[in-house]
């Protein structure tokens, strides 16, 4: 493939947002158009079950159009799986665990130590 140095020129040019922007929209057109050849769906029945233009269809797939989340959420129920993952963060939760007499290292035992105040320590862990 040939480069054009005044394309390159070009994209050097382009805000790395800009840039972020346009790779999310590429790979959510790659994914759509992959999760429709996996129903053997045709761009045309896509189209009627979304309530669009095949032409809208088309600019979709070609990385070109961005997308709400609304529309995101619309083409994941027709296709029925989602078109885009969030990574989110492991549920934290807490275990208690009796600590009979523990003190924290600032403290030092003068033998007024109230046990009841200190009963437990948590542990934090993920699944």
């Amino acid at each position: 493939m040939k480069k054009n140095p005044l394309f390159d020129k070009c994209v050097a040019n382009v805000a790395p947002e800009v840039m972020e922007e346009v790779s999310l929209n590429v790979d959510i057109a790659n994914r759509i158009y992959d999760l429709l050849k996996k129903r053997k769906m045709t761009q045309r029945e896509f189209a009627a079950l979304m309530g669009k233009r095949e032409s809208e269809i088309s600019r979709w797939l070609t990385g070109s159009h961005g997308f709400t989340t609304t529309t995101l959420a619309k083409i994941a129920a027709v296709l029925g799986e989602p078109v885009i993952e969030v990574k989110k963060a492991p549920e934290v939760k807490y275990v208690f665990i009796p600590a009979r007499g523990f003190m924290t290292p600032s403290e030092s035992y003068d033998g007024a130590y109230n046990n009841q105040s200190r009963n437990y320590f948590s542990m934090t862990y993920f699944n």
